[in-house]
């Protein structure tokens, strides 16, 4: 199947659809910086509330209060794998 069948539906309508292969280029490599934040966001947050953990649990319960949610950094880490995935396919269709 040729690279511009492989897209998915809605890529070829999607804001990226419109970018030169350098433009994506770029795009791509932004939505890897950001991604990159949010993974160390998420590792950040795994070992303060691993100690919050044991410390609350092993000594003081209220203590649990103080984990860190990275919700937030899991949502827009799903985005931009979404993002980078439909990026990807359109940098394969248009040949860059």
């Amino acid at each position: 199947m040729p690279p511009a069948q492989r897209l998915l539906q809605g890529d070829a309508e999607s804001p990226e659809a419109k970018l030169g292969c350098p433009e994506l280029k770029e795009e791509s490599e932004r939505i890897r910086m950001a991604a990159s934040q949010n993974e160390a966001t998420i590792a950040g947050n795994r070992s303060h509330n691993q100690t919050v953990s044991y410390v609350g649990g092993a000594l003081f319960a209220p203590l649990l209060l103080a984990a860190r949610n990275d919700d937030d950094a899991k949502k827009n880490l799903d985005e931009l794998q979404t993002k980078k995935d439909r990026v990807d396919r359109l940098l394969q269709a248009k040949g860059c």
